[in-house]
């Protein structure tokens, strides 16, 4: 396989040929009519900004779910759902840590740990009025008798 690395030499493009590339951040392309398979970025602010955008997309599912799950909220399967929100968020902090610390700064890795853990202490906080109101509703079918007034 051959490498190349392009510059940008006063906004015009040259493409030089490379024996090795060390490090770096492969970037996968799914589909390209120029039959390059990855792409290996060594810019740091271009790397940076690539993975904000893959978190950012990846974490708006999990919010477009959250808010889907707010909106149905009197279903009985309302606090499953947001246990699912919850599995995704360790899901996606567990890609942030493991793949991409070494890759990404460290003001970005903050940035994006602490979004997440804003959402989580949300959806925790929804799991546990949930939980309250489920027990008082069963308190009290429980200490009211059906038993009518007599005369």
């Amino acid at each position: 396989m051959k490498s190349f690395v392009i510059h940008e030499i006063k906004k015009k493009l040259k493409l030089s040929d490379v024996i090795s590339l060390d490090g770096g951040f492969k970037y996968v392309l799914k589909s390209s009519n120029l039959g390059v398979k990855e792409i290996i970025i060594l810019d740091p602010h271009i790397i940076d900004q690539l993975i904000l955008t893959n978190f950012n997309r990846r974490y708006k599912k999990i919010l477009e779910y959250y808010i889907a799950t707010l909106q149905n909220e009197d279903s009985d399967s309302s606090e499953g759902n947001f246990m699912i929100s919850l599995d995704e968020i360790a899901r996606l902090r567990s890609i942030l840590i493991k793949k991409y610390s070494l890759i990404v700064s460290r003001k970005i890795e903050e940035k994006m740990l602490k979004k997440l853990k804003i959402l989580e202490n949300e959806i925790r906080m929804k799991v546990i009025d949930i939980k309250l109101i489920k027990e008082r509703e069963c308190v009290h079918t429980i200490s009211e008798p059906d038993i009518g007034k007599s005369r």
